[in-house]
């Protein structure tokens, strides 16, 4: 381990605390240097479900800084698929290209929640753990001290064995982005966005282009960006009178969402009861 890297750990958090808290709260508590809780907080959610969101969040906070771990906070649409991956996807992506080792707990929120996290997990190389609960809390008293989730004694971690997820070539994965933010691109627009990102394969002058260029460009994209996309399934392609038309597929939004691509220029001012947690800014 370099000296410079940091040790991070990305954790959904529903109604749990234990799960959250005591990997680290423990005689042979794991080291972490800075935690990112994502919340749901945020949602337009009844009262209550807000109310036992922001109590949680509090409670992990809290404990979390009292362990002297820096503490920063995601709004995160918890049972939102793509939500999900998409900002675990980036913070793993974020924090690997700056040296630092990254974890994610996929065990201190909901099913689904569990699903895009360890997805986003295996396909950006984080190391994914999953912590066993002793059992599940009954009374209000349980509720308030563990969360959803009782960890007695010192915390059962299991460590999910990653397995390779090949993602589309760069060039293809910032299409897919595009068109998941547009909705809908001409052949023309997209070569126009990739000559904007001077990709390599596109590094051309659309200016006075002559139809002969424009065509051997259109067809370079096909042949190296979108046949491979349609073949994938990941877009969908409609002929109109004078141009070729691109959508984005289901599929397709998952493979943008887990490209870690996606947040950049991003901020958040995250306050609960009147108190400001420190947010993520990208």
């Amino acid at each position: 381990m370099s000296v410079t890297e940091e040790i991070v750990h990305i954790i959904p958090l529903g109604y749990e605390y234990d799960r959250a808290v005591k990997i680290f709260d423990d005689k042979s508590g794991r080291k972490a240097n800075r935690v990112y809780l994502l919340s749901s907080l945020k949602l337009d959610v009844p009262p209550d479900i807000r109310d036992r969101h922001e109590k949680y969040l509090l409670k992990v906070h809290k404990k979390l800084e009292e362990l002297k771990i820096e503490v920063i906070t995601i709004p995160t649409n918890l049972i939102d698929l793509l939500d999900v991956m998409q900002k675990i996807s980036y913070l793993v992506k974020k924090e690997t290209s700056e040296g630092n080792l990254v974890y994610i707990n996929m065990s201190a929120a909901g099913r689904m929640t569990s699903v895009g996290a360890t997805l986003a997990g295996m396909v950006q190389g984080a190391k994914v753990y999953y912590i066993e609960s002793s059992g599940y809390s009954d009374t209000d008293e349980e509720w308030e001290e563990h969360g959803l989730s009782i960890v007695d004694g010192s915390p059962v971690i299991r460590y999910l064995k990653n397995f390779q997820i090949n993602l589309p070539s760069i060039e293809q994965q910032f299409v897919l982005i595009k068109l998941f933010q547009e909705g809908t691109l001409s052949a023309y627009e997209i070569i126009k966005y990739l000559i904007s990102l001077k990709m390599t394969n596109f590094d051309v002058k659309l200016e006075n282009i002559t139809r002969k260029e424009r065509t051997r460009i259109t067809m370079m994209l096909n042949r190296s960006v979108m046949d491979k996309l349609l073949s994938s399934g990941y877009v969908l392609k409609e002929k109109s009178k004078k141009e070729t038309i691109y959508s984005i597929t289901e599929s397709g939004k998952y493979i943008a969402c887990i490209s870690g691509l996606l947040d950049e220029n991003l901020s958040y001012n995250f306050k609960v009861s009147g108190k400001k947690l420190k947010s993520c800014i990208y």
